[in-house]
């Protein structure tokens, strides 16, 4: 008996399923993109992050770096004689300007031992510290300059010109993004480092100016005790690992595909779950009798209980295991490629995560909790109760009905209000549904928009010069006033500086440049200001970053100089890609810092040699960069697009299902009464229309939130003001509003095929 009854109830679930098969395609389709789109990108996500500390362990990254002009055998005594010291090693670190196509810059790295941050071969030998003449190169620099090993290479550097032949290719766990000098992004055809012997070093005497250290300390418990060790003018400048340039932008991304994992598919969850709600009341409160019946037959409401637990069940675990597999190795390729454009690794693979099995577990017993939810008052009543038509629901707008506007209001209006007011779980999903569609629109055409505004206004709005010279270290005052002459160019000074305010520790950037038609200044919304000839001007970055504003004081100092400043903020201004302090070399004396210019920009095209240049970037090659930058997020754009398309046409037109067999016999009457089908087609359409509409009203706001919080997570060099343009309301108003057109009209064709006489005979389900 108890075997035919499971089987009764087994065959009656997969008729109700056949029966409401959009209700629940929809929610199995939601479940699984739900996981396909958080374990894809989750994946992806963890296989950079275990990358990455595999190439740190393999290499035994360093954990702190100083910076000094000369660090003697004592110093690494001293520093060695720290208890919590595991490692310490030291290196000569020199930019120099390659004799190749482009002139590039070469980053030198004599080193007495590679112990920490280990140059890691991939063709070739390991370093030998007893080669006098070779180097151990940059891998993906030597394959833009179809470099191998045996071939020699030229660099310049202070007057000296040094060639050495190619040992080995290799990487570089400092290097795993290689920060540019010339543009936005890493260009290896314009940057490449290698490593030397120290015994390489062409003079007889050798000054290290780089010690790297691992510790099993914080770095801030580290900092005390160094400080306690060595002298004060020892180094210059203490960077732990989380400032290190090619660290913190490689945990930034890490950190926004995290956000990307988990906030997207939530919208998701939530509309299946509310979904799999409405359905399931839908079908237990239509099904009093059978339930009634049923349980007059002898079944329990144990077994009745598990029954309809079945139905969201099985939906959500299958839709739940197919997201993990498919999303496991089918997601995380489509980002691979484009991350390793400008990301430098030995292996990008997937990786799993616990977290995917516990939130695909997660959402099947939350699925199960709705349903309990759908069916415990009737499961609960007595097989008589059960039996009884279920009481009409009383009216909770009387009082509208009672005032004159209701009285002005036509048929159509009043007939939707009263169906919303019947089915408000069913009308709130759809509004829920309509505002996820919107965010993931805006989010996406918001994204494109900031992604195309940011470039024309650094390169059109900030940025007027068409060709950047970059100047050698050792450059004369006369040489840079000669190129300078003849290129009637503007000298602009950039290093790296440490901002110091509440608390708050930053690498930034110190701009120093006169007043220019050459650069334009502007505040947050684009708008050109006037930067003060005698002040402090700091970006709107970094102020949020400190918290401070105009009149607050921060401290600063240069890298290779450990004199820290006091300054008092005099303006802010914003800067899509350059973040930090700004002042002119009037300011600058101030603080007994010499003005050397790094840069001259002029608004010729420069393409010829000049004594003193490294090399001359055009505007072209930064537009490039940028460029470049954009691919990762555009694949975010793509998979934003499609996702908001496939919630918009599952929900709407699941739900549009789900309405359209509640309202079936109403439609019925109607058309005895005399109401021609196009009267009731738009009578059906108005009232999806209106919720779509809703919908969209409050997506709009929603999703600039969520793309507002998407920005904050760009890291600290990158400052993207959130705004819309009006193409991004117009195509998401005209995506999400065509969608629900196209979908509520196939579902009024329906109303041409009701039966008037089987529609007003069968129990209304």
């Amino acid at each position: 008996m108890i075997l035919n009854g499971d089987s009764m109830l087994f065959k009656k679930m997969l008729r109700d399923m056949k029966k409401h098969k959009m209700q629940f395609i929809s929610i199995f389709l939601m479940a699984f993109i739900t996981l396909l789109v958080f374990v894809g990108v989750g994946a992806e996500v963890q296989g950079l992050d275990n990358s990455v500390h595999d190439f740190y362990n393999q290499t035994n990254m360093a954990d702190i770096w100083l910076y000094g002009e000369n660090f003697s055998n004592k110093t690494l005594d001293n520093i060695s004689d720290i208890s919590s010291t595991e490692g310490v090693e030291r290196q000569l670190v020199l930019k120099t300007t390659g004799d190749l196509d482009k002139d590039p810059t070469v980053t030198l790295h004599f080193i007495e031992k590679n112990e920490l941050s280990q140059y890691y071969p991939i063709k070739g030998g390991n370093i030998d510290f007893d080669d006098k003449k070779g180097i151990w190169l940059d891998q993906r620099f030597a394959e833009t300059k179809n470099l191998d090993i045996g071939d020699n290479i030229t660099v310049k550097f202070n007057g000296m010109t040094i060639e050495k032949t190619i040992r080995g290719l290799g990487y570089s766990p400092e290097y795993v993004y290689e920060e540019s000098d010339n543009g936005l992004i890493s260009d290896f055809s314009l940057q490449g480092f290698g490593y030397l012997s120290y015994k390489a070093f062409p003079l007889d005497t050798i000054q290290y100016n780089k010690l790297l250290i691992k510790t099993n300390d914080s770095a801030e418990t580290y900092h005390e005790k160094l400080d306690d060790a060595v002298d004060n003018d020892t180094y210059d400048t203490f960077m732990p690992r989380s400032d290190l340039v090619s660290d913190k932008q490689i945990m930034d991304e890490i950190d926004q595909h995290t956000i990307f994992a988990v906030m997207f598919p939530v919208i998701f969850v939530v509309v299946a779950l509310l979904t799999l709600l409405t359905t399931m009341t839908r079908i237990v409160n239509h099904q009093r009798t059978q339930i009634g019946t049923l349980k007059s037959l002898g079944f329990t409401n144990r077994s009745l209980m598990i029954h309809y637990f079945s139905y969201g069940f099985y939906l959500t675990l299958v839709g739940s295991i197919l997201g993990i597999i498919l999303g496991y190795y089918i997601i995380p390729p489509f980002f691979f490629p484009s991350m390793s454009t400008f990301y430098t690794l030995p292996s990008w693979e997937s990786g799993f995560n616990i977290k995917f099995i516990i939130v695909g577990a997660s959402l099947v017993l939350v699925s199960l909790a709705f349903t309990y939810i759908a069916t415990k008052n009737i499961i609960r009543e007595s097989p008589a109760s059960a039996l009884e038509p279920k009481a009409p629901k009383i009216s909770k707008i009387r009082i509208l009905e009672n005032t004159r506007i209701w009285d002005k209001l036509n048929f159509s209006i009043r007939w939707n209000i009263r169906d919303v007011n019947r089915n408000k779980m069913r009308s709130l999903v759809t509004i829920l549904g309509v505002l996820g569609c919107t965010v993931l629109l805006i989010s996406a055409f918001g994204m494109q928009d900031g992604m195309d505004d940011l470039k024309s206004w650094q390169y059109e709005g900030i940025n007027h010069y068409e060709t950047q010279l970059v100047l050698e270290d050792n450059i004369t005052s006369s040489q840079i006033d000669s190129i300078q002459k003849e290129v009637n160019g503007t000298q602009l000074m950039m290093g790296a500086i440490e901002v110091e305010a509440n608390g708050v520790k930053k690498t930034q950037t110190l701009s120093v440049y006169n007043k220019t038609d050459l650069i334009t200044p502007t505040n947050q919304y684009m708008e050109k200001i006037d930067l003060p000839e005698n002040g402090i001007t700091i970006t709107q970055k970094t102020s949020e970053l400190l918290n401070v504003g105009v009149g607050d004081t921060i401290k600063w100092h240069l890298y290779g100089n450990s004199t820290w400043h006091t300054s008092k903020i005099d303006v802010i201004n914003a800067d899509p890609a350059t973040q930090g302090i700004i002042m002119t070399p009037q300011k600058l004396d101030d603080f007994d810092i010499d003005f050397k210019p790094t840069y001259i920009i002029t608004n010729q095209s420069v393409d010829k040699n000049l004594t003193g240049v490294a090399s001359a970037n055009s505007i072209s090659d930064l537009v490039k960069s940028w460029d470049d930058l954009t691919k990762t997020a555009n694949l975010m754009v793509g998979a934003l697009l499609i996702f908001a398309i496939v919630l918009s046409i599952v929900v709407l037109y699941s739900l549009g299902i789900l309405g359209f067999t509640e309202v079936e016999r109403d439609m019925a009457t109607l058309k005895v009464l005399g109401f021609k089908t196009k009267n009731l087609q738009k009578l059906f359409l108005t009232q999806n229309l209106a919720l779509s509409i809703v919908g969209y009203v409050l997506g709009v706001p929603t999703g600039y939130a969520v793309l507002d919080f998407m920005w904050d997570t760009v890291g600290d060099t990158f400052f993207y003001p959130t705004h819309y343009t009006a193409r991004t309301i117009i195509l998401s108003f005209i995506l999400t509003i065509v969608l629900s057109l196209i979908v509520n009209y196939l579902l009024t064709r329906k109303l041409k095929k009701i039966d008037m006489v089987q529609s007003l005979k069968k129990e209304r389900e």
